[in-house]
């Protein structure tokens, strides 16, 4: 159902976007159904976040 109101809106959204724009720059849009767009692979968050250096000093306490 959400695809045929995406197709039927599809050409306003295509006005709208070219008029802000002040030129041609948006041709028909695809309406994938659900599941045809591969899902992206989760990010290897081990090598995007590295471990924190070591601390040089010994930590300081307020009881010292």
């Amino acid at each position: 159902m959400w695809a045929t109101k995406a197709r039927l809106a599809q050409a306003r959204v295509l006005a709208a976007a070219n008029k802000a724009a002040g030129r041609t720059v948006v041709n028909p849009l695809w309406i994938l159904p659900p599941g045809a767009a591969p899902v992206p692979a989760p990010a290897d968050v081990a090598s995007a976040d590295p471990a924190p250096a070591a601390p040089t000093s010994p930590a300081k306490s307020r009881c010292e």
